[in-house]
């Protein structure tokens, strides 16, 4: 095929076609863009070539201002990001991509936002360490005022298709893309809540924490994305027990952020209105407990439960268990600031008001005092890269339930709080 000819036709966007994955939304697009390039500004020095065509650099300002401090040459083919745009003929449309190719990887992603009929969406193209990121690169090439192909000699990417790998990615893409796509709709039925004020002033809140929620969650996207490269990286030599160590850890990496992010997914899913019906309480704290038993290995951590009740409760059981799971994350960070083995204790105590006392207790580093009054308080945290939303969230979550949620002390020695909640 000659290279007129070549050109005359929108080959990016046929990729994106052929990519057959499913629509994703233009918040989760930029969180790919950002974590794509997040190798390069963490390693300055190296040396890379960028190409971008991006037409919306909205929230995207900073990183492309970082990515101007890096060694990269960065190549432009819009009127947006900074540089020469090199452009030959207009026939990519609203075809937008990023590539990039260095010494030790390669990314490549491309969409298009009119290829579907829903607003700010697009199937994505989206490759890692694969030589199929040439084939990209001769199509931009063929439309680019200078020959860009030496850098595929330059920068080598892998000889093979890893197509395990861009199936494990894509999958963490949909994943993340739930999580955005869920927490939009949550926000927008507050229009439909005028009559509530306590509900509304909650879906406020949520609205204005939303980018910040969203910030921690594309940066668990980008750890993610490092180790998936590692993984990539072992993948031909798995037989080497050393090799197969490595990986391990790599994964448990990956584990890790998978966690945080649905524990970021658990803070906004609790802002739904409570469904109350008649649950058994054992099995619901079973369940809490198999899904942050991983973290607790981590932290060499145990559970020791105390549970008497084999009764019903009166609850939600989603919200409640979110409560519960972030309790129990909350008391293994505890744990973690002290290095040393941990326990939760869990105990259970039926009141005389018809209520069930849950209480949950840690042998962690505990709540500074001056500290103690304001844990509740949306927006408030001690921690660095905490959002202030979780112990707000959940005791907003325990009254829409008729209970509550309440500190009982904290000290040096550990913290204990408790759930109240209505026994049937």
């Amino acid at each position: 095929m000659g290279g007129a000819n070549f050109r005359q036709k929108n080959l990016l966007k046929d990729l994106i076609y052929l990519g057959q994955t499913r629509p994703i939304n233009k918040q989760t697009i930029k969180g790919l863009f950002r974590f794509a390039l997040e190798p390069l500004l963490e390693a300055q020095s190296q040396k890379a070539v960028a190409m971008i065509r991006l037409f919306d650099t909205k929230e995207l300002d900073g990183v492309l201002k970082r990515l101007e401090f890096t060694n990269a040459e960065v190549y432009s083919f819009d009127d947006t990001t900074k540089g020469e745009n090199l452009t030959k003929d207009d026939i990519w449309g609203n075809t937008e991509f990023l590539v990039i190719l260095s010494p030790r990887y390669s990314v490549c992603l491309l969409w298009d936002y009119s290829t579907e009929t829903v607003k700010d969406t697009s199937c994505v193209y989206h490759l890692l360490n694969s030589k199929d990121v040439n084939h990209v690169i001769r199509i931009i090439s063929e439309n680019s005022k200078i020959d860009l192909m030496r850098y595929t000699q330059e920068y080598t990417p892998e000889r093979r298709s890893n197509e395990l790998l861009n199936k494990a990615v894509h999958k963490f893409i949909n994943f993340a893309d739930s999580f955005v796509e869920e927490a939009s709709m949550t926000q927008a039925e507050a229009g439909l809540l005028g009559e509530n004020d306590d509900i509304i002033k909650k879906y406020e809140y949520i609205s204005t924490k939303a980018k910040v929620i969203s910030h921690d969650i594309k940066n668990h996207l980008s750890v993610i994305d490092l180790y998936s490269k590692i993984m990539e990286k072992r993948l031909e030599f798995v037989s080497n027990k050393e090799l197969q160590d490595s990986m391990t850890n790599a994964i448990n990496s990956i584990k890790k952020s998978k966690d945080s992010i649905a524990t970021l997914l658990t803070e906004l899913r609790t802002i739904q209105s409570a469904k109350l019906v008649t649950i058994n309480f054992s099995k619901v704290l079973e369940t809490a407990i198999s899904l942050v038993q991983a973290k607790a290995q981590e932290t060499d951590s145990k559970f020791e439960v105390s549970n008497q009740f084999t009764g019903n409760i009166l609850a939600d059981e989603n919200k409640l268990l979110n409560v519960m799971i972030n309790l129990f994350y909350n008391a293994l960070d505890a744990i973690q600031c002290k290095k040393e083995s941990g326990k939760i204790k869990i105990k259970t105590e039926e009141t005389n008001d018809n209520m069930l006392k849950i209480s949950v207790s840690d042998n962690g580093c505990g709540i500074d005092a001056d500290q103690q009054e304001k844990i509740f308080e949306d927006g408030y945290t001690s921690k660095m890269t905490g959002s202030g939303l979780g112990l707000y969230i959940s005791k907003e979550a325990m009254k829409e339930q008729y209970g509550d949620l309440n500190l009982a002390h904290s000290d040096a020695n550990g913290t204990t709080f408790e759930i109240l909640i209505p026994k049937l």
